[in-house]
């Protein structure tokens, strides 16, 4: 115990050996933090509740019944507001409702509706809140035309008055539609209830001061590959091994080391997050040590595997540093997995850097418990197994 102890005190003593290696310790990370907290909250406001998503649609209405009417009223309820025109326009979304969709659907017909859509990000969005809108019409278009056929054979309606009947029946249908019976409420692992079909997501400070902490400390961690390249080149490493210390605790201590480093550093990220920029990371503190733990040992191990493939430390240097930012960019630190599309997501699954990102996510916006980040931290440890038993091959080999 005490050889491993004098090995990780020589590993700090070595790593802060200058006064500038705070500043890649703590103040960049510290910046970097705010710096992309500022940047992403510009972007969605900064809000821990996400911002629901509006659009404005031209709407050039050429029916002259109340089905026409009535289809417009229905756009605000999907995010789209209508902005009524009298010529269709020569650029922009827009959506034509033709002259006979009152007529066409008092007598059961098919009808169809042009819209034209702008090729953005949103399109896809906005196709949605149409198909949507026009999707609750139909639904309440068949109840109220099965009314209209049943009250027409009992006599019930009127000679002329269909029209008023339909539309009337049809109100009724949106209205009850509005608050249906039966709704789904969604529940993640950590049993917190997100309502009807919200999924929360982090605001920009919890965003940025996970994915900054992911980042930098993927460099910390992974800088073990320097040091193994390092005392390989220089011999240190083989003369280690001739003194009576086992050859499993040097590599331990050099392991065991640089994971302190990485949990140091993530103490200290985690607590300028707090008290600098109001970051919440206190509700579990638990989860958060055994994430932050099942990280760093997964990175740490993947650092030894990469020291194995590596020939000069110049070298090891430059893997280092931009494996870390490719993990961190990939693994969605430097924006939300969420935006993502989903094949994207299932790519990605295959960093830790990913699975991590996951984790404190569950933990600063959906308020996850331990047990509702074990299957985060199951895949974690076992990246560290499988990067810790490639990499000792790979070592006892070269040796």
């Amino acid at each position: 115990m005490h050889k491993l102890i004098a090995l990780i005190h020589n590993e700090f003593a070595r790593e802060f050996d200058s006064p500038t290696a705070w500043v890649f310790f703590l103040l960049l990370p510290l910046v970097f933090t705010a710096a992309v907290g500022a940047g992403l909250g510009s972007m969605g406001g900064g809000s821990s509740e996400p911002e629901p998503f509006a659009a404005t649609i031209a709407v050039l209405n050429e029916d002259a019944g109340e089905m026409g009417q009535i289809l417009v009223a229905s756009l605000p309820a999907q995010g789209l507001t209508p902005q009524m025109v009298t010529e269709w326009p020569n650029e922009g979304m827009a959506l034509r409702v033709p002259s006979d969709l009152t007529r066409r659907l008092l007598a059961g017909e098919p009808v169809s509706l042009t819209a034209r859509l702008l090729p953005t990000s949103s399109s896809s969005a906005i196709e949605q809140m149409l198909r949507a809108a026009l999707g609750r019409l139909n639904g309440g278009l068949a109840a109220a035309q099965a009314a209209l056929a049943q009250g027409g054979e009992a006599g019930l309606i009127a000679s002329g008055g269909e029209e008023a009947f339909l539309s009337e029946t049809l109100a009724e249908a949106l209205e009850a539609a509005a608050t249906p019976p039966v709704a789904t409420a969604l529940h993640w692992s950590g049993g917190v209830d997100l309502g009807d079909a919200t999924l929360a997501s982090a605001n920009s400070a919890q965003q940025a001061s996970a994915g900054q902490l992911v980042t930098w400390v993927q460099i910390t961690l992974l800088g073990a590959a320097e040091v193994l390249v390092a005392e390989r080149l220089m011999g240190t490493w083989k003369r280690l091994l001739i003194t009576p210390t086992r050859r499993n605790t040097l590599l331990a201590g050099k392991l065991i080391a640089r994971l302190c480093l990485g949990l140091a550093q993530m103490t200290l990220l985690i607590g300028g997050g707090m008290l600098l920029f109001g970051v919440n990371w206190g509700d579990n503190l638990p989860a958060v040590a055994l994430v932050s733990l099942a990280f760093a040992a997964a990175t740490v191990s993947l650092g030894m595997l990469v020291a194995t493939l590596m020939r000069t430390r110049s070298q090891a240097g430059s893997v280092v540093v931009g494996l870390s930012m490719g993990m961190a960019a990939l693994g969605g630190a430097w924006f939300p997995l969420e935006v993502t599309p989903a094949l994207y997501r299932q790519i990605v699954q295959v960093l830790p850097s990913t699975w991590a990102m996951r984790a404190y996510t569950d933990l600063l916006a959906r308020n996850a418990d331990v047990r509702g980040v074990l299957p985060e931290v199951g895949v974690l440890f076992a990246f560290a197994i499988l990067f810790t038993v490639i990499g000792a091959f790979r070592m006892q080999r070269a040796e």
